[in-house]
């Protein structure tokens, strides 16, 4: 098969899903990043939700606007490589980054639902299906990748179901 993609194209289509060793470092860049933002989204309304304020201000403020741009620039990054493009937004990780950047630069107007922020435990299921390509982890997750697949299903769902019911009870019940 011919390769047509050419220039910018062919570069972050090797990043994203080439062998070596700069698509590997960039992979598990982007999977610490992944867990960093996912750290500071549970993390961030115990910090500074207090008397009913849930914007953010001063480093707080910075830093969402860090993982937004960050968030942003790898959608349209993945976006620009996608050979059918309209599939691209049928994807739940591509849904769940559009909602987390709503969330993240629209917060005037997104308040109510910044509980989507923790729509970013989704990327796990991506980075899942990175390690499942690692050699070191393939023999182990092949063994067992009914179970991490479940385990990785179940902490989606415990993440989105938590903030749910946070953001129902917060104002509701001081306990």
């Amino acid at each position: 098969m011919v390769e047509h993609r050419k220039g910018l194209n062919r570069l972050l289509f090797w990043l994203y899903s080439g062998q070596g060793k700069w698509p590997s470092i960039f992979r598990w860049s982007m999977l610490a990043f992944d867990l960093f933002t996912i750290s500071i989204f549970l993390v961030h309304p115990l910090v500074s939700w207090h008397d009913g304020v849930t914007e953010s201000t001063g480093f707080l403020l910075y830093l969402d606007i860090f993982i937004a741009v960050v968030i942003t620039l790898d959608f349209l990054a993945r976006f620009y490589i996608e050979r059918h493009k309209w599939r691209f937004f049928l994807r739940a990780t591509n849904i769940a980054d559009l909602l987390v950047v709503a969330t993240l630069i629209v917060p005037i107007f997104a308040q109510n639902l910044i509980f989507l922020r923790v729509l970013r435990v989704i990327r796990l299921v991506r980075a899942y299906e990175y390690l499942d390509q690692k050699h070191a982890f393939s023999k182990w997750l092949n063994i067992n990748s009914f179970v991490v697949s479940k385990v990785v299903n179940l902490i989606v769902f415990v993440f989105i179901m938590t903030a749910v019911v946070y953001v129902n009870q917060v104002h509701q019940n001081p306990k």
